[in-house]
């Protein structure tokens, strides 16, 4: 059966009719009109239904169908705009640390007069000493105070610019082994950084309900399944419209249950763990720009990916130590 034939035998049967005076209007038998309501049901959309009366007879019932309306979207004039940076796993104190990138990402969002950065998780590298004997050869800062230190000094301060930032499993190592949070203490010193939790944040970035996440697990092959397992998690009522996930050092773009979801790349190069387990690892920052009307529903996304290669990288003996200056503008 044809979309055109569907079509018209759908328009000829008049809704009310019994099922036998359809039958002699069509020229079908009871079987062969059963099997036409079957197709137009399951195969083209068309609604019909058999339903039996009080007087025990069989009439054609059509059931209305019901159209979604599509949502006209607002012209990006009169939209709420909004436009931010976001980064992660910095690492802090490891020997492949990659700062002058994370300077060059807050130089650029210098340039594009952005207000607000976000940061994904794992600030520092933390203290893994008690379990991974390897640890301390891989970092140059050991301890609360020296690696706090250095982000309090060296992290890039830029007038009018102001970074949020959660911790990651790397930063919850400080408390797990001296009780001494990293969120707490930066804050203090650093007052354009502003701590917003650990492993997770939802909230709003201007009016658009947003959630930084750093998880815990291990990386999967491919991008695709970690993002959709973290958004399975959430109920429909109560999902984030964007979600940037750190950690995993990967970068995707995606969109799941209607969230926007983008995978953060990290300001670390490769770790001798990650070259261990053959895993891949991304280098870099996303640019993001949105549009949305008054609920806070998105109208435009925009997510533009910095993404650095191997000639970037100052990864040999530790290089971005001593090299890398604080990038200070005010």
């Amino acid at each position: 059966m044809t979309n055109e034939q569907a079509n018209k035998i759908y328009n000829s049967i008049k809704s009310g009719r019994t099922f036998i005076e359809v039958c002699n209007y069509l020229g079908l038998t009871p079987m062969e009109l059963e099997g036409v309501i079957f197709l137009l049901n399951n195969s083209f959309g068309k609604k019909i239904e058999i339903v039996e009366t009080e007087d025990h007879e069989f009439v054609i019932m059509k059931k209305p169908i019901r159209r979604v309306q599509k949502t006209l979207k607002l012209a990006k004039e009169d939209c709420i705009y909004n436009k931010y940076l976001v980064v992660s796993d910095t690492h802090a104190g490891n020997k492949r640390q990659q700062f002058h990138l994370l300077n060059d990402l807050y130089l650029e969002a210098y340039r594009r007069e952005i207000s607000e950065v976000y940061h994904a998780g794992d600030l520092i590298d933390g203290d893994y000493s008690s379990h991974r004997k390897e640890h301390p050869r891989q970092v140059f800062l050991h301890g609360f105070d020296e690696m706090v230190g250095y982000v309090v000094d060296m992290y890039p301060e830029i007038e009018g610019i102001t970074t949020y930032f959660i911790l990651g499993s790397h930063d919850e190592t400080m408390y797990k082994n001296g009780k001494a949070t990293v969120g707490c203490w930066v804050p203090r010193c650093r007052k354009d950084m502003v701590y917003l939790g650990q492993d997770q944040w939802i909230g709003n970035i201007g009016n658009v309900r947003t959630m930084l996440d750093h998880p815990g697990d291990g990386s999967a092959y491919a991008l695709s399944y970690k993002p959709q397992k973290r958004i399975e998690e959430f109920e429909s009522g109560n999902k984030p419209r964007v979600m940037f996930i750190g950690h995993y050092h990967k970068y995707s773009q995606s969109e799941y249950r209607n969230v926007k979801v983008v995978q953060v790349p990290a300001l670390c190069d490769k770790t001798p763990f990650q070259i261990k387990k053959g895993i891949s690892n991304y280098v870099g920052g996303v640019f993001v720009q949105t549009w949305s009307d008054e609920k806070g529903d998105i109208q435009y996304f925009e997510c533009e990916p910095k993404l650095y290669g191997r000639e970037d990288f100052w990864d040999e003996d530790g290089k971005d130590k001593p090299k890398v200056k604080q990038l200070v503008i005010k």
